[in-house]
């Protein structure tokens, strides 16, 4: 399968891009945390803590052929 992955804030400047298209076997959300944990390490401990939306909304599941997937980290506001 193939999504989209869109990175935002501290993941984007960890992974040093704001999308790419990943092609994985896994079926859902969990999967791809993994093999992006795998991919950057360096993101691990961000991504723990990060939402995911899909295709526009806050979503934890199934993924399916050409999603756009956005890993958000938290974020603090003053």
């Amino acid at each position: 399968m193939q999504v989209e992955v869109l990175y935002f804030a501290l993941v984007r400047d960890l992974v040093g891009k704001d999308r790419e298209l990943i092609k994985f076997t896994g079926k859902t959300t969990s999967d791809l945390r993994k093999l992006l944990e795998h991919k950057y390490p360096q993101i691990g401990k961000v991504l723990k803590v990060s939402r995911i939306a899909v295709n526009g909304e806050y979503y934890e599941g199934e993924l399916k052929e050409g999603d756009t997937v956005a890993i958000i980290p938290p974020v603090s506001g003053g």
